[in-house]
């Protein structure tokens, strides 16, 4: 049996944010390893134009308390976790970019869970797309509330699409556990999504090759598409959004397409996306 790696962002080394508590139960549920990793901003090299002469050993403390903080959680996050059934669990510690350091520690892991932020989204949209268009899997978890970590009810935005694909075997761990898989179709976005060349990949088929009863749902609606996935899954009562996350860098900016960044902006409910 094959054991996966879940990663969580701990951006609060003091509160066990909602999607920390979502990777710790996503962990214990499937048997995986759960990683959680905290990054600190590196340590300051100059001090601020016109800032007196002490100001630079304030921050460097300030920047070692921090971090010494850090690294003393991981005797709580180690034993917290256990308490929710986690057999194996890291707690790590670096200075840097959060994308960056999440980037390369993902390439260990299967998932990467994030606090997704409502009241600032782009606090975190910019991070997750950052992630996400550096190929990591990820499940967006809203913060605005603690969201149950089951998977009764899935939800699949399919559009036909490679990145869409790759979500869907990115999921199967966890449709593995659905009592009810949805697939919400919704046609491919005209914005630097091109329906793939060769055969056409058959989701029902993929299901049924795997002993999976799948229902079939429309985006059809009002609104954009993002809002139609939206009416649907919550029309099913779905606990998980599965989707394609098509997007492109220009410039040194990352951007997503209008449909997933909605869905990442606007559901209530965890996301799972693959580039």
């Amino acid at each position: 049996m094959t054991v996966l790696d879940v990663l969580v962002y701990c951006n609060d080394v003091h509160v066990w944010t909602p999607g920390v508590r979502y990777a710790a139960e996503l962990a214990a549920g499937l048997g995986a390893t759960l990683t959680g990793i905290h990054v600190s901003p590196p340590w300051p090299t100059r001090e601020p134009p016109g800032a007196p002469s002490s100001l630079m050993a304030e921050l460097l403390a300030h920047t070692q308390e921090a971090v010494r903080a850090a690294m003393e959680t991981d005797a709580r996050f180690n034993a917290w976790a256990g308490e929710l059934g986690v057999g194996s669990v890291r707690w790590y510690v670096a200075l840097g970019d959060p994308a960056e350091v999440l980037a390369v520690a993902s390439n260990w892991n299967d998932l990467t869970v994030i606090d997704r932020s409502i009241a600032d989204r782009d606090d975190t949209t910019d991070l997750i797309c950052e992630m996400l268009l550096s190929g990591v899997v990820c499940i967006a978890v809203p913060d605005n509330g603690y969201a149950l970590t089951r998977f009764d009810r899935i939800a699949i935005a399919f559009d036909g699409s490679p990145a869409c694909i790759r979500a869907l075997h990115a999921a199967a761990p966890l449709l593995q556990h659905a009592a009810h898989i949805i697939i919400i179709e919704n046609k491919l976005e005209q914005e630097g999504c091109d329906a793939p060349p060769g055969p056409a990949f058959d989701p029902q088929r993929y299901f049924s090759d795997r002993g999976f009863q799948v229902e079939i749902d429309s985006a059809d609606g009002r609104g954009t598409r993002a809002t139609a996935i939206l009416e649907a899954a919550s029309r099913n009562r779905a606990d998980l959004i599965v989707c394609g996350a098509s997007g492109k860098r220009h410039l040194g900016e990352c951007r997503l397409d209008e449909t997933p960044r909605q869905l990442l902006n606007y559901a209530g409910i965890p996301v799972l996306m693959a580039r």
